[in-house]
């Protein structure tokens, strides 16, 4: 007889086993636990970063991330390509992060790699991180004027701007570029300095020149610093238009974006449009592709000093939909702009519904004979509604034309229980009646009645 014990879902389970014969048998019955044996490490580079730059002389914290399976992680051997860098042996202080400070690379790329070895000599291998080591770092350098996307009337005189620095030495120059025709040359400008209590501060200047008569056309402007070790760096590239005319300007002030309604709706949409160096001949509206009509005759208002022409129109039966409207204008010379679009939303309207509001349902009236408002409201109707007729059961009680609140007065109302309608009708003979409002006429104060009408 064996006795025999093992962890089943974080269970200790304890077997008897009878016989030696039945151990075969038992075993095929459960799953006994499997625990990985020499299983291998595994280990990353968490600092320097992919890409990272270091100056000629410096040094930097090389480090790595070990963990383990089976056996615990015994060393890091770091590694420069095929060269090492060091061994970090495991300590209390070192169980996982693994690091050493690296001094005296010389100038290149370099490919770091780390192996983890655990105690029982099996190791592995991180991603190789790439680094390079340069004698100087190279200027940096963006263009500040004009802005990218700008749109300038001309031929005019423009500035073109740059701020350049060199993290370990000066920028000594700036080349401006149109494409690959060069502007000019900027030695660097005379840098000025401020004393507060804090210290002595650099002002550093931009690097700028003026760009002389240049013509209508599109441009692509670039800058080149050049550093005091003779080290270059290329801006962004920024993008100019210059033209002869400048477009109109126009946006929707109404609807706004989002905006919903019921169908068949009537929009009611406004533009502001203006031309900075030209008149405006007209404003185009349109719902998509669709045109929905053309303003050009504007409404001038002044707004907090701010004068402003506006053009509007009423789009009207608008059925169900969802819409993008947009507006163009148009000036004089033939140029025109088109505003950003506003989304509408057109939603099929509910049925047409009327409402008694007055008297409510179940309120008594006291002291009859007596007379009592009656009051509805009626909305959702596509056409206007023509008239409400009220009824007490099945009696018209009367009839008036003053939609969407109509009211009248029911007089000489004797005692009893009654059941009111409202009967609304429009101008296309469409009748909705109202939910039944139920009241009660009584001759005189019951008696403990402590309420009132």
């Amino acid at each position: 007889m064996k006795l025999f014990s093992w962890l089943k879902s974080t269970v200790l389970v304890t077997a008897i086993i009878p016989a030696p014969c039945a151990w075969a048998q038992f075993q095929g019955q459960w799953n006994f636990p499997v625990v990985p044996t020499n299983a291998p490490p595994t280990v990353q580079i968490i600092t320097p970063q992919e890409g990272s730059v270091f100056l000629l002389g410096s040094s930097f914290d090389l480090c790595a991330d070990a963990n383990y399976f089976t056996n615990p992680i015994a060393s890091v051997d770091f590694f420069a390509g095929t060269n090492s860098l060091g061994v970090v042996s495991n300590s209390v202080e070192r169980s996982r992060t693994f690091c050493l400070t690296v001094s005296g690379l010389a100038a290149g790329n370099y490919k770091l790699t780390a192996v983890a070895t655990d105690t029982g000599g099996i190791s592995a291998t991180s991603a190789v991180v790439d680094i390079s080591v340069v004698s100087s770092f190279p200027p940096k350098i963006r263009l500040v004027e004009p802005e990218n996307g700008a749109v300038i009337l001309g031929p005019t005189n423009i500035d073109v701007c740059a701020a350049a620095y060199d993290p370990d030495g000066t920028v000594v120059s700036v080349e401006f570029f149109e494409g690959t025709n060069s502007l000019g040359v900027v030695p660097a400008p005379v840098t000025f300095y401020v004393t507060n209590r804090f210290g002595i501060f650099p002002i550093r200047e931009p690097f700028c020149l003026t760009w002389s008569n240049a013509p209508a056309g599109a441009y692509t402007l670039t800058a080149v610093a050049t550093s005091n070790d003779g080290l270059t760096a290329t801006s962004a590239p920024v993008n100019l238009t210059v033209v002869t005319a400048l477009p109109p300007k126009v946006r929707i002030e109404v609807p706004q974006d989002g905006s919903a309604y019921y169908a068949p709706a009537k929009v009611s949409i406004i533009a502001a449009a203006s031309d900075p160096y030209g008149t405006l001949a007209s404003v185009a509206f349109y719902a998509g592709s669709n045109s929905l009509g053309v303003v050009t005759v504007p409404v001038v208002v002044t707004n907090l000093f701010l004068v402003e022409d506006l053009y509007s129109l009423t789009w009207s039966n608008v059925p169900a939909g969802d819409y993008a409207l947009t507006a163009v204008a148009t000036d004089t010379a033939g140029l025109s702009s088109t505003s950003v679009p506003v989304n509408i939303h057109v939603l099929s309207p509910p049925p047409p519904k009327v409402s008694i509001t007055s008297p409510l349902n179940g309120q008594t009236f006291l002291n009859a004979p007596l007379n009592i408002e009656l009051s509805a409201f009626e909305r959702y109707f596509t056409n206007p509604v023509a008239q409400v007729q009220f009824f007490a059961g099945a009696n018209s009680v009367g009839v008036t034309t003053n939609a969407p609140y109509s009211s009248i007065v029911w007089s000489n109302v004797p005692p009893g229980a009654y059941t009111l309608e409202a009967v609304a009708t429009d101008q296309a003979s469409l009748s909705v009646t109202s939910a039944p409002v139920s009241i009660t006429v009584v001759s005189n104060r019951p008696s403990g009645f402590n309420g009132g009408r």
